[in-house]
């Protein structure tokens, strides 16, 4: 009868050093691709560090200003504020009412700044008790008429911006620069914030 035919020994050998290339193969592509994910684990740990680092300056930063401001309305009065105040104003001699919110509708503006409370014992008063600005009155209400409506429209469909009769058009313009409203209408962002020594400055003095 015949014999089965046998692999050489030499075809066997070839065929094992082709298995144990293929698992060195493997084994050293797994590796790499260890290394590469923990080289990225480390990246990955040493953002999410400087994130709460980052987290914790800007919390710090925070607490800072918000003590700042309870130190400045401490020292200036204004403690016991709300949005909801009424403000009786005496502008350029013209009584004038309206409420809190509507003079800080847009934060960062010197106006906003004047009348966040954090100035409320050093704003100037008449005899009457009425915070009084030396500003033309006609001016002035047409930028609290601004605020008024700018409060109560959509944010697709703002007010324009406030006019006056030609002869009154510069002092309005000086009064819209002079309370940080100006960027608004210059298709920026919203006006920089005022540093409140600035406003504190504009704010300070005795009723005449």
């Amino acid at each position: 009868s015949g014999q089965t035919a046998r692999p050489s020994d030499g075809a066997q050998a070839k065929r094992e050093r082709t298995r144990r290339d293929a698992r060195v193969m493997t084994a050293k592509r797994l590796v790499g691709a260890q290394r590469d994910a923990d080289a990225r684990l480390d990246e990955l740990l040493a953002l999410r560090a400087t994130l709460r680092t980052r987290s914790s300056e800007l919390d710090a930063r925070k607490a800072a200003l918000g003590a700042r401001r309870s130190a400045l309305a401490a020292d200036n009065g204004g403690g016991d504020v709300r949005p909801s105040d009424r403000i009786k104003l005496n502008v350029g001699g013209c009584r004038v009412v309206t409420t809190r919110d509507t003079l800080t509708l847009f934060p960062g503006t010197r106006l906003a700044a004047l009348f966040s409370g954090r100035w409320e014992s050093r704003l100037q008063r008449d005899r009457n008790g009425r915070i009084f600005m030396d500003v033309n009155p006609t001016a002035f209400k047409k930028i609290l008429d601004f605020h008024q409506f700018a409060k109560i429209a959509s944010s697709e469909d703002p007010p324009p911006r406030p006019t006056a009769p030609e002869d009154l058009e510069a002092v309005l313009a000086a009064q819209l620069t002079f309370f940080g409203l100006t960027a608004m209408f210059e298709c920026a962002p919203a006006a920089a914030e005022v540093g409140e020594a600035a406003a504190g400055e504009a704010a300070v003095g005795e009723a005449a």
